[in-house]
């Protein structure tokens, strides 16, 4: 999470409290007048400290029911439509019932908080939803969409005799065509007479803006899994995540940011410790109006970096995108969260970085060696020759392996000039693996680990879904 000078002193309320900040090798002040302050993404959500944290993730990329079964109808897997490529579960209301899937795998009970999301496509004028399901079958919290030719409206409720329409879907967003993007948070509250209240805000193709929020669902503390039902004609499900990590985080002010993984405090799994964290990234364009706004990135954390909300034990590696071509490589070493340039020969000073062309091709390492008692980090721009084809940086490290990782793109709005709407980004990151420590090769990060999040995400923003073949997702923002 990166942030300039102005807000540092809240982050770090947030964070880990007052004090000095630990640079390379020395104390530095906590004012850098002309640097970047990353920091972990906001741990904000109830579910992070759930009794039992689960995920089930459902992306049909091998073309299987992926944990679903039919209690009404037939429902099958199909490779068109797609989302973004990624294979859909296509579903026809019978002559007499609804089609109806549900799923369990996974699933834990019992937990005080859930999110889910789901891509929905409504073109054919379908009317379907997605939800949580209690004793019975019978649905406890839910949300859906009732095509009528290039229009659709989203509703929610508790069952389908208490909802409420709460929004249309909107036009010109980073979705395709007759695609819906739906996200839920379902958690309790406590209400003014003390009792506790289950509730659940809804998200349509952007998180910034919530379309619901508190809409109530007072059965959801008896989910028993996953619904999916088509009420009307055919619909078609892709890119289904249910997950005690909170996906969908609207915080006004806050840096905007999507990605895949886990750590910072929220977290169903941790991985088995390693040593190296790597990842390609493909630059395919960009075009932004004010350098050191928009960056891409990868995150490596220790034990204690992944499982609390903290600037220690978190390292980052990644590229602000810059007017002109030009990107500027830098990396966040421990304890202070400050990003540190290459181009600036390792200082927290911003630079402008260096020209790699259109579909320039990085490739990306964090490296802990309990050996020599460092943490490397190297950035290689396959695009470019001479000194910036390989920037390299070496800090002292005296902690545990790493136990989580995830990746981001973010854009600060506390320093742009520009909406962000005027700022476009498309790229692709790959090829996540880990290795060393316990983990004997290079192991690819599955879906079921790299679980989504997307923290106030405008409409013009989608990170697609996560395709294990390449073990990454594409980017457009």
């Amino acid at each position: 999470m990166r942030t300039h000078p102005s807000v540092v002193a809240i982050v770090f309320l947030l964070a880990i409290g007052p004090g000095a900040l630990t640079g390379i090798g020395a104390t530095t002040a906590l004012h850098f007048p002309a640097g970047d302050v990353h920091a972990p993404r906001a741990a904000v959500s109830p579910a992070a400290t759930a009794p039992h944290p689960f995920a089930f993730v459902s992306n049909f990329e091998d073309h299987a029911l992926d944990g679903w079964h039919a209690i009404n109808g037939t429902a099958s897997v199909v490779a068109v439509p797609n989302y973004h490529g990624e294979p859909s579960l296509s579903s026809t209301k019978g002559t007499t019932a609804f089609q109806t899937d549900i799923a369990t795998r996974n699933f834990s009970l019992g937990n005080s908080a859930l999110s889910f999301q789901a891509d929905l496509d409504f073109g054919a004028g379908g009317v379907g939803i997605v939800g949580l399901f209690g004793p019975g079958n019978a649905l406890v919290a839910f949300v859906g969409v009732s095509g009528t030719g290039a229009v659709g409206v989203v509703f929610a409720g508790s069952s389908l005799t208490s909802y409420a329409n709460i929004t249309t879907v909107p036009n010109g967003t980073a979705q395709p065509d007759g695609w819906v993007s739906l996200l839920a948070n379902v958690y309790t509250s406590t209400a003014p007479n003390g009792s506790v209240v289950w509730l659940m805000d809804v998200f349509v193709d952007r998180t910034d803006v919530a379309a619901a929020t508190g809409v109530s669902v007072p059965l959801a503390g008896t989910y028993r899994g996953a619904i999916i039902e088509t009420l009307c004609y055919t619909m078609y499900y892709s890119n289904i995540v249910y997950t005690t990590n909170k996906i969908a985080s609207a915080i006004p002010g806050y840096n905007n940011m999507d990605g895949y993984g886990q750590g910072s405090g929220l977290n169903v799994q941790l991985l088995p410790k390693y040593t190296t964290l790597s990842a390609s990234m493909l630059l395919s364009n960009w075009s932004v109006p004010q350098a050191d706004i928009l960056s891409f990135q990868i995150n490596a954390m220790n034990r204690i970096g992944a499982t609390k909300n903290t600037c220690t034990g978190f390292y980052q590696l990644g590229v602000d995108l810059n007017p002109g071509g030009r990107i500027a490589p830098w990396f966040v070493p421990n304890n202070n969260c400050v990003a540190y340039y290459f181009n600036s020969n390792n200082t927290p000073r911003v630079g402008n970085g260096f020209v790699t062309p259109a579909g320039s091709h990085l490739t990306l390492k964090i490296i802990e060696s309990s050996s020599t008692h460092t943490i490397v980090f190297q950035i290689t721009d396959l695009a470019v020759t001479g000194a910036n084809h390989t920037l390299t940086a070496t800090i002292p490290y005296n902690g545990t392996p790493f136990y989580a990782a995830y990746t981001q793109m973010e854009w600060q709005p506390c320093c742009s000039k520009s909406p962000i709407g005027s700022y476009f980004f498309n790229g692709t990151l790959s090829r996540m693996t880990i290795v060393g420590g316990n983990v004997s090769a290079a192991t690819p990060l599955n879906a079921d680990y790299m679980i989504p999040y997307a923290l106030d995400v405008p409409p013009s923003w989608c990170y697609e879904y996560y395709n294990v073949a390449v073990t990454g997702y594409d980017q457009v923002g």
